[in-house]
């Protein structure tokens, strides 16, 4: 069986019991984005859909980080976040068009760790992947299982100028 023919995106895997991915794989360029993007709001939590290109075996691959707006109410973003529902709909109407789908969600802790927070886990959409990055610097994933408890995810990052991408590869 050849490399594409084991590819399936995420929604073809719920409903398989103990699914867990274990690695989120992210070019360089990817996750320099992540981090710009979450910090750019700093003091407040910053967010990002995660899109990939989807799953081989228990890997992840995200290509694209979809930057969101924290629509959270005035007074709290310092500490919570929200998703605008439009931009969720646009980022799988996009991510449909190019063979992709939404990993997950990406979130910043301008001032705490890189740790899910009872917040955090209440309100985590099941079967996805949770990231979160610290501002003093740590950086955590989590596969959040049907029943919401979490499973961590290995983040592998290379560097796409050793491995000879093209310039402009995605993120």
């Amino acid at each position: 069986m050849g490399p594409t023919e084991s590819f399936t995106f995420p929604a073809e895997r719920i409903g398989v019991e103990g699914f867990s991915p274990s690695i989120l794989r992210m070019n360089h360029r990817c996750h320099t984005l992540l981090r710009q993007t979450l910090m750019a709001v700093h003091p407040e939590e910053g967010c990002a859909l995660l899109i990939g290109s989807g799953l081989q075996g228990d890997v992840l691959n995200l290509t694209t980080v979809w930057p969101c707006c924290n629509v959270w109410g005035c007074g709290n973003r310092h500490k919570r976040f929200l998703l605008d529902p439009r931009e969720q709909l646009a980022a799988q109407q996009w991510a449909r068009r190019h063979d992709q789908c939404v990993l997950g969600v990406a979130h910043s802790h301008p001032a705490a760790a890189a740790e899910p927070s009872v917040h955090d886990r209440r309100w985590a959409e099941p079967e996805r992947v949770m990231l979160i990055v610290a501002a003093a610097g740590g950086i955590g994933a989590w596969w959040v299982q049907r029943d919401r408890t979490l499973t961590d995810i290995t983040i592998q990052v290379w560097d796409t100028r050793k491995h000879g991408e093209r310039a402009g590869a995605e993120c």
